[in-house]
């Protein structure tokens, strides 16, 4: 693992949540997972290596994203929460590359990201991001044969359509109705 604290490291147990910071506990990982996981080995076709990029690319971009919205619109939800599910979800792919013996990809769009003009406009890019992790998702488990990979998109694809993309179409409903930003919970 890279620079991270040693509290902060993912362990790969049934009861870990993904969504910590929201209303509805989330369990990431199950048995079948971690059976998965200790049987996991270092020899991956270039798809799935380049599935693996391409997702941990995706959360280090959201992640940049939701953080440039929340210096420029303040601690607004849902980009507050969902920020820190980008960050867990960063950390379970090391953690992932690291158990394949991958290097792992430099995050090069930490700082690099603009928010948008208006919040609204924000809320309509995380609609649209999370539409696509969707998508994305799909398109990797038509392939992917590695059990703890296939149990990570499983649940990645779980949690944007099922958390992340209402939460934004909510904020997009409050914004285009001119409801502001209400302290609602992703869940």
């Amino acid at each position: 693992m890279n620079h991270h604290h040693k509290a902060n490291r993912i362990r790969f147990h049934p009861r870990w949540v993904i969504a910590g910071a929201c209303t509805t506990t989330l369990v990431l990982f199950s048995p079948m997972f971690q059976t998965a996981i200790s049987s996991a080995s270092t020899s991956l076709d270039e798809p799935t290596q380049q599935a693996m990029i391409d997702a941990i690319n995706d959360e280090y971009q959201a992640r940049a994203l939701y953080t440039a919205v929340i210096n420029k619109f303040g601690t607004v939800r849902p980009f507050s929460n969902i920020v820190t599910a980008e960050d867990r979800h960063a950390m379970l792919w090391n953690d992932l590359f690291t158990r394949y013996g991958l290097p792992i990809p430099e995050d090069k769009f930490a700082g690099a990201v603009e928010a948008p003009e208006t919040l609204e406009a924000a809320c309509q890019m995380g609609v649209t991001a999370e539409i696509a992790n969707v998508e994305m998702y799909d398109r990797f488990l038509t392939f992917v044969k590695e059990p703890d990979l296939r149990a990570a998109f499983t649940q990645l694809h779980y949690v944007s359509q099922e958390n992340h993309l209402p939460a934004f179409q909510r904020c997009l409903d409050r914004q285009a109705t001119g409801g502001g930003n209400r302290r609602n919970s992703v869940r």
